[in-house]
């Protein structure tokens, strides 16, 4: 999926803006004229970014709240498309999404190294009960339990490689 961001501003600031971060970041790019609008395109599709004209964003507070919630992961980051120079907000988009790249690459790493763990402790309690059911056990239990002893071994290896 490529990466999407919205404009909400008006067409004839946003537009500009919009084909040039299409051509130089090649990304999608939707254009949204108000808040209204940008609310129903956040509701149908999920965004990295969303580029918010500050004149939008100051009259009403309560609406930017609710763009917030509705944006879920997206960043926002409020412009004056009329005071900011093209490539000034080039620069902004392109560190945004590098940013967000980076937080869910670290998000990812964090979700991996937790659940490691986790199977880790699970397997480490797994074989050692299994390796103590075998020693207690009666000889017909013994190549069964062995069994669960050698799959938990080989598990805890390949999780250690």
């Amino acid at each position: 999926m490529p990466t999407a961001v919205l404009l909400i501003a008006h067409p004839t600031t946003a537009e500009p803006v919009a084909e040039v971060l299409r051509e130089r970041l090649d990304i999608a790019v939707e254009v949204a004229p108000n808040r209204r609008s940008g609310l129903a395109s956040l509701r149908r599709h999920e965004y990295a970014l969303i580029l918010l004209e500050e004149g939008l964003s100051a009259t009403d507070p309560e609406d930017l709240d609710q763009l917030c919630r509705v944006a879920a992961g997206a960043a926002l980051l409020e412009i004056n498309f009329v005071l900011s120079a093209t490539e000034r907000i080039l620069r902004q988009v392109r560190s945004a999404l590098a940013r967000r790249a980076h937080d869910h690459a670290q998000a990812r790493v964090a979700v991996a190294r937790s659940l490691h763990g986790e199977l880790n402790s699970t397997l480490a309690g797994l074989l050692l009960e299994s390796q103590l059911a075998l020693r207690e056990a009666q000889p017909e239990q013994q190549p069964k339990l062995r069994q669960v002893v050698a799959l938990a071994s080989g598990l805890r290896d390949r999780l250690r490689a």
